[in-house]
């Protein structure tokens, strides 16, 4: 019941929030709901910077150790601003790279719930309201939310597989980190119209 009560709370904070900004903003821009994107797919960590191309944008891993793996991930927005596509290349120094296509679609979340901890979020326990001070991680879940495809490219023993998580985690831990969450959240629920934020 507790759960339940907070999720509510919490989406109805934020739909409120998204309704007093629309006369500021009606419709988000290409470059925010790529951001909105980027954000909840954990590209836009540590204030990261995407290289920006006129229909995508294109993040890579920085990369110390000359041994580590490189991740280069294309994000581009779709005809429908709330889905978006990625294209990702994770590759270890001489050998084949693995590519993961995926389709991540906002306005497929169910529910939200928000935690004070990371603790509290791997033991779902004591949820608080989303946009309580005290809120630092987020679980955002809904059926085919983000659905991926892993093909590795190495020689004749190419493989593929396809999975389809129904949950995306977005952590809230640094003003950075919250002002970047909320844009997304609002974005979500104001403009992709996400079941989780719609007054029941």
């Amino acid at each position: 019941m507790a759960h339940g009560i907070a999720t509510s709370i919490g989406a109805m904070a934020i739909v409120c929030a998204c309704h007093a900004s629309a006369a500021a903003t009606d419709v988000p821009t290409d470059g925010e709901m790529r951001e909105a994107h980027a954000v909840l797919l954990g590209l836009a960590q540590d204030g990261a910077e995407p290289e920006r191309a006129k229909s995508a944008d294109i993040y890579y891993s920085i990369v110390d150790n000359p041994n580590a793996p490189r991740l280069v991930t294309r994000l581009e927005v779709s005809g429908a601003p709330c889905r978006a596509r990625t294209i990702s290349s994770l590759q270890f120094p001489g050998k084949w790279a693995t590519l993961t296509l995926g389709l991540i679609d906002l306005g497929r979340v169910t529910s939200v719930t928000a935690y004070g901890s990371v603790d509290d979020m791997i033991a779902e326990t004591d949820p608080v309201s989303i946009d309580a001070p005290e809120a630092e991680q987020v679980v955002l879940t809904g059926e085919g939310l983000f659905c991926s495809s892993r093909l590795s490219l190495e020689g004749v023993g190419a493989s593929s597989e396809e999975d389809c998580p129904d949950r995306l985690d977005l952590p809230m831990m640094d003003p950075e980190q919250k002002s970047r969450a909320r844009r997304a959240l609002s974005i979500i629920a104001g403009f992709c119209k996400a079941p989780a934020f719609q007054k029941k």
